[in-house]
């Protein structure tokens, strides 16, 4: 549809050219983004990157213990910065155990959990005895508590007692306890009540997700720091 212009010209202008038609877009680069990634994500982003000096005075790395992430603002000036997140989390094949959660196992549901799983075992042979075991565990209690029964309601003693002779005090499995980390050594227990509920319980693994994830943390700044120092850091 034509339109009707008034255009007033000054300071001598003798000539105005006027295009008509559609302008080009502009164009916006699209962002490298990267959300719930392995905790050493940022570290791999800057190492594998050839990085603008400039551009990373304006660029920032936020991180936080408490939800144990790193985030990498990379050029946060921009409409667009790359935005790169590594967050620590538990390794599925340590969560597939769920160990001091509370779950809980009848004898020989556990004892085929473990028999599927024994690869995870520092030693298959003693998995396999542990899954003998807690098959024989129920019916071994059952014989003991009708031999020695004396009316006093002592089944909590008697468990305890075939739990002390019949299922090793502890095992060891070998595998990694975070996302992106070496396999790791850990001792864990089993604990049973009074009803035959079986449940895996290792104070060690607590205290090793406490401590260790700090210090992994800590170990992925410090080498980003290294690698460029002016980058800002800030913990939220």
């Amino acid at each position: 549809m034509e339109e009707n212009l008034k255009i007033t010209v000054e300071n001598g202008v003798k000539e105005l050219v006027i295009l008509k038609g559609t302008a080009e877009p502009v164009f916006h680069k699209k962002a490298i983004e990267v959300k719930g990634g392995s905790i050493n994500s940022a570290l791999e982003y800057l190492s594998k990157k050839v990085v603008d000096p400039e551009i990373i005075k304006h660029s920032k790395i936020e991180f936080c213990y408490d939800e144990l992430y790193i985030k990498l603002l990379y050029d946060a000036r921009e409409r667009n910065p790359d935005f790169i997140e590594g967050v620590l989390k538990l390794h599925p094949d340590l969560k597939k155990f769920n160990i001091n959660s509370g779950k809980t196992y009848s004898p020989f549901e556990l004892s085929d959990f473990i028999k599927m799983n024994r690869h995870y075992f520092e030693n298959k042979d003693y998995a396999m005895k542990l899954v003998s075991r807690l098959r024989e565990f129920e019916g071994n209690v059952n014989r003991d508590i009708e031999a020695k029964a004396d009316g006093r309601g002592n089944k909590r003693a008697l468990i305890n007692e075939v739990v002390e002779s019949n299922i090793p005090e502890k095992f060891y499995l070998e595998l990694p306890v975070f996302i992106g980390q070496p396999k790791q050594r850990l001792e864990v227990e089993i604990s049973i009540t009074a009803s035959f509920d079986c449940s895996l319980v290792s104070p060690d693994l607590k205290e090793l997700i406490d401590m260790q994830s700090r210090e992994i943390l800590d170990k992925q700044l410090e080498e980003i720091q290294e690698m460029h120092p002016e980058l800002k850091i800030f913990e939220l």
